[in-house]
């Protein structure tokens, strides 16, 4: 049987549903409209242009999964969509592959505006636990001079990467199946290396909502030392793979950046000064709460085998 009714109406009628998993009145509103969209197959404003819009049988039945997907199962609403905007690309997301989030995704794209100032730009640049490849595809798309190494320990993570880089028509991109440094190529060195960790501690990922533990992969999110094993082992094997590069250096701009837990500044910066990292910068995102440090290294010599903890 097909519904009849104003878009709005049916907008209420999966926010009222939607509240009862989320507390933010904005998100639901968000999300609502998500639902409604790749339901349907229109964009918002073509649907409150209709004004009146239709719901088949079959859009009903999908509608109703959904909601109970995301109610009773806790599936994240990406997981269902399928993909994610991120910067100017769209990113496919599939569990139990991380989701992006939109706090990488600003730093990613202050990333980008930085490196986009450099006059050279065939930079070499490794992505360490890529994930999706959100943030290895977005600087690759935006620095097509650049070649950009994207590695994961994980086969559906490169996998993924690889569907990514295609979905969007990228080239400048190697995919590697890699412990942190360890399955690189020999003598590979980079100009920039950059990482979204695990830097969540197994007590703070008892706390997260279930939508994270129950769908997402808890090895892209968790590591020991109190969220700081990988971390720790990044910062000290980093000198290993750089590469000089006098630009970089002369508009004093970082040739380490990672992404790390709000709690975590003071006990990193302590450990990249301990690794000759200089020019050590914190940064916050929109919340206002630590979420990125950058730093510079100077190369070092030949890199033996790194001592890592996951």
């Amino acid at each position: 049987m097909i519904r009849t009714d104003k878009a709005i109406t049916f907008i209420h009628e999966i926010e009222r549903q939607l509240r009862t998993i989320y507390e933010d009145p904005t998100l639901c509103r968000q999300y609502a409209w998500w639902i409604l969209e790749e339901i349907t197959h229109h964009k918002k404003e073509d649907l409150l242009a209709d004004h009146i819009i239709q719901l088949s049988h079959q859009h009903q039945a999908i509608l109703n999964q959904w909601l109970d997907k995301l109610i009773n199962k806790k599936m994240p609403l990406q997981y269902l969509i399928g993909a994610v905007p991120f910067n100017n690309i769209e990113i496919l997301v599939e569990p139990p592959i991380l989701i992006p989030r939109p706090e990488t995704e600003e730093w990613t794209i202050r990333l980008i505006k930085q490196l986009k100032q450099l006059k050279n730009q065939e930079l070499t640049i490794l992505d360490i636990g890529s994930g999706s490849g959100c943030i290895a595809l977005a600087i690759a798309h935006a620095l097509p001079k650049a070649t950009i190494y994207a590695t994961d320990i994980a086969t559906n993570a490169i996998a993924l990467t690889q569907k990514n880089a295609l979905h969007n028509g990228i080239s400048n991109i190697k995919c590697i199946k890699a412990d942190i440094y360890d399955g690189l190529p020999l003598n590979l060195k980079f100009d920039l290396i950059l990482s979204n960790p695990p830097y969540i501690s197994p007590n703070e990922w008892e706390q997260l909502e279930e939508s994270v533990t129950r769908w997402e992969d808890k090895a892209a999110l968790v590591a020991n030392k109190e969220g700081l094993a990988i971390i720790e082992a990044i910062i000290k094997q980093a000198c290993y793979f750089m590469k000089y590069n006098s630009e970089l250096e002369e508009k004093k701009l970082p040739n380490v950046v990672l992404e790390i837990g709000y709690k975590q500044a003071d006990a990193i910066t302590t450990l990249m000064k301990q690794a000759g990292f200089s020019t050590i910068k914190i940064e916050k995102d929109l919340e206002e709460k630590d979420r990125v440090v950058s730093g510079r290294v100077v190369p070092c010599g030949q890199y033996k085998h790194a001592t890592t903890t996951s």
